[in-house]
């Protein structure tokens, strides 16, 4: 004799499925569950669900709102029809269904987290902060919304409050690389050079590729006056990618140290492939001008002027170099690329 099974059954078979990755199976298990009840709410979303995890939106938003309209506190089916909004790129209806959903369950931490991610992908950055702060309220302590809402107090330039944040979410979690990242910046641009190495050492102890975590190592170094620490962890940065920001920065600390030959060499061999960055010629008539080689500093002084606007700072730096040296250029607009963060003077 056939077994039947109950909705409920039918339902909780389905779910199962699903997380066993039997979608054939779980998707007649659950529409057996709404046949044998039409108002099984739970049986709707999750057939919903099922349905969105096969790109079928449409379907899947029909079933939510129908089982929304059975039961409208099922915080579930609303969370369920905001992401689907969402993948449709409908934010303003994607945001009331998360709202609706949070209403029905106050307590819902998933609603207010995809909330609160859903204002930050927006760049609605104070909607992002409420929505992160209120969901901290409810799960005090969770690591993963600490560290979004430090990312997204810097990104509104609040660097203090960012700290914090990344402070907090450390104290959850002392191996969150993000977040160690992250606040080792923000020391190493408050000149706290120690507290920075302390961030992140364990980071790249743990992950020697980090080249991000390298860069801002080398930062904190220089500011420390450890050059050589510094270009070490620039050589390291090279050893494993171009970069050309490594190299022009590592170039830099070379001069510092007194090894002029190896900053020249090092900052041709970047301008072989990138005759037009102003910032490579300017550094290298540093390093010219530094040793008496008088003619070749001006030959890239002029080559800076060449390449900029009258305007910019480092147009302006070149010709009062020029005019150290003796020489003296008009300058013509142009336009060059980011200037490194390691500029002399």
């Amino acid at each position: 004799m056939r077994q039947t099974y109950s909705s409920t059954s039918h339902n909780n078979r389905g779910s199962v499925l699903i997380m066993q990755g039997r979608l054939d199976a779980a998707r007649s298990e659950l529409e057996a569950a709404v046949q044998d009840d039409p108002g099984n709410v739970t049986a709707l979303t999750n057939l919903g669900y099922l349905l969105s995890r096969e790109g079928k939106l449409d379907e899947a938003i029909l079933l939510y709102q129908k089982a929304i309209g059975i039961n409208p506190f099922y915080a579930v089916a609303h969370n369920n029809l905001g992401l689907a909004y969402t993948e449709k790129e409908l934010y303003a209806e994607a945001a009331e269904a998360y709202a609706r959903a949070i209403s029905a369950d106050p307590n819902y931490t998933v609603a207010r987290m995809n909330l609160a991610q859903l204002y930050h992908v927006q760049g609605e950055l104070n909607a992002a902060v409420e929505a992160y702060r209120a969901y901290l309220r409810v799960r005090p302590g969770d690591t993963q919304a600490l560290y979004n809402l430090g990312v997204v107090y810097l990104a509104k330039g609040l660097q203090d409050q960012a700290a914090s944040a990344f402070w907090q979410a450390i104290r959850s979690d002392r191996d969150h690389a993000a977040a160690r990242i992250n606040l080792g910046a923000i020391l190493a641009r408050k000149g706290q050079w120690d507290q920075a190495l302390e961030m992140l050492m364990p980071v790249i102890e743990k992950d020697p590729d980090q080249m991000r975590v390298r860069y801002h190592l080398a930062l904190a170094y220089v500011g420390k006056g450890d050059l050589a620490r510094a270009a070490a962890q620039l050589e390291s940065i090279l050893s494993r990618e171009d970069s050309l920001q490594a190299a022009n920065n590592l170039a830099l600390i070379y001069s510092e140290m007194g090894n002029e030959e190896a900053s020249i060499g090092l900052l041709n061999s970047c301008l072989a492939n990138h005759q037009g960055n102003a910032a490579l010629h300017l550094n290298l008539g540093f390093v010219y001008q530094r040793i008496a080689r008088f003619q070749d500093a001006a030959l890239h002084f002029r080559k800076v002027v060449e390449l900029e606007s009258e305007a910019s700072e480092r147009s302006k730096k070149a010709l009062e170099k020029l005019a150290e040296i003796g020489e003296v250029v008009l300058p013509a607009s142009g336009t060059s690329p980011e200037a490194p963060e390691f500029r002399r003077g």
